[in-house]
């Protein structure tokens, strides 16, 4: 999800004179975690997603985020993604709250196939997060991590499913360690302006971290083809997972940066 002061410096740059074209821009929400449709910004199109997410640990820890995640369509069927967990704000009740700015990550996204095997459109996306946060804080790790994702998305009427697989290779001080991580999401649409999705998730056990389980659940309003809002829960599903996390954020088509 989503990143503002990116958006507000491409929003006052040439945009204005395409104005024109921009009542054909739709966009293409993503999930608040690591879910993603396989299909990708509209060529020539520059999508920002933000929102803010509240999340309450089971050993009474805190912790709010301003998500953030900036989508170019360079050509049809491939995209750049800068994303953030943006400003971060850490409780604990013991020690004292720590805050300041995430991580940041540079993604590419592929979509290589539409209407393939059983109908279903086909994706690979690679990211790497630089260790750009205070890891003295403890913001973040202090090392750079990459991940390799393959997704499948499909629509059945008004119905869209979206399973992502993916491989992480965190960074640790001496070397990296793999850490699998899958998700299942699908949606409703009810109305031209109302929907609604679930999403269940896994992060796999690794030297450095335990197996996390979640799900989540939103209801998203369509105020026009550029702008969605949308507002949801993450219920952690073991013992390892956040207790719950609740998030609210929109996606908008800020205007396209050259012409199709």
């Amino acid at each position: 999800m989503r990143f503002t002061l990116l958006a507000l410096a491409l929003a006052s740059t040439g945009f204005g004179a395409l104005r024109a074209q921009d009542t054909a821009i739709e966009v293409n929400p993503n999930r608040p975690t690591f879910a993603s449709p396989s299909l990708t910004t509209q060529a020539g199109v520059a999508e920002v997603e933000f929102g803010a997410q509240q999340t309450q640990y089971r050993d009474q820890a805190t912790a709010f985020s301003t998500p953030a995640l900036l989508k170019l369509g360079i050509v049809k069927d491939f995209e750049i993604r800068i994303s953030s967990s943006g400003y971060l704000r850490n409780g604990d009740p013991v020690d004292p709250t720590v805050s300041g700015l995430a991580d940041v990550s540079l993604g590419l996204q592929w979509c290589f196939i539409h209407d393939g095997l059983l109908g279903t459109d086909m994706a690979v996306q690679a990211t790497h997060k630089f260790a750009t946060a205070n890891a003295g804080k403890g913001l973040s790790t202090g090392e750079a991590d990459d991940t390799l994702g393959f997704f499948v998305s499909r629509d059945f009427g008004k119905n869209h499913m979206d399973i992502n697989v993916l491989e992480a290779w965190l960074g640790q001080p001496h070397g990296t360690v793999r850490q699998p991580a899958a998700t299942v999401s699908v949606s409703h649409t009810f109305t031209d302006t109302w929907s609604m999705g679930g999403e269940v998730y896994a992060l796999g056990r690794t030297s450095v971290t335990s197996r996390v389980v979640s799900n989540l659940w939103y209801a998203a309003y369509k105020v026009s083809s550029r702008l969605v809002l949308d507002a949801g829960v993450d219920i952690g599903l073991n013992q390892s997972a956040q207790k719950y996390s609740v998030f609210a954020g929109l996606t908008y088509g800020i205007g396209r940066f050259r012409r199709p």
